[in-house]
């Protein structure tokens, strides 16, 4: 009877171990890299998203390239494409909001399954914000909301967007 029980101890304990969820040592998991967004009343996902910061080039005769920025891209499930756009006066980008208000702060959905359509943010307008919430030398993550517009189908509401995604730094 003793070696029954010293096996199914045995069993349980190995089985345990073996259905361990993966961390980063904070207690939750980040395996899962995403963008997820309620567009309207359709809901959007995009699964393994990129981040890459670009080096700024001061040499560069092209404005945009003489600071840093951030652009995270990723594409839904039907074919839509979504991208973001950080800028920053200098490195590192730290947690906080980006309204794209600031110059080179934007996000842009283009439609491909539906009406072929790219909605964008606009700077003019305020109320559109991307806030990184965690960043290290791996990962950013953050939230977002506001409204997007189209040139023919009006504005749409942006909520409870949030993004996770692998970072990587490259020079331009």
């Amino acid at each position: 009877m003793r070696i029954i029980v010293t096996a199914l101890l045995g069993a349980i304990m190995m089985l345990g171990i073996s259905c361990a969820k993966t961390t980063n040592g904070n207690g939750d998991a980040t395996d899962r890299k995403f963008i997820s967004m309620k567009m309207g009343s359709r809901i959007q996902l995009s699964e393994n998203p990129k981040a890459t910061v670009f080096l700024a080039d001061p040499t560069s005769e092209n404005p945009d390239d003489q600071y840093p920025s951030m652009q995270i891209t990723g594409t839904t499930y039907t074919g839509d494409y979504v991208t973001f756009t950080l800028a920053v006066p200098e490195l590192p980008f730290k947690p906080g909001a980006y309204p794209v208000t600031n110059t080179g702060n934007s996000m842009t959905v283009y439609m491909a399954s539906t009406t072929g359509e790219t909605l964008k943010t606009d700077p003019a307008a305020a109320g559109f914000t991307i806030t990184i919430t965690q960043i290290n030398s791996q990962f950013v993550e953050g939230t977002f909301s506001g409204t997007i517009s189209g040139s023919s189908s009006g504005s749409t509401n942006v909520q409870d967007g949030t993004f996770r995604a692998v970072l990587q730094y490259k020079s331009r």
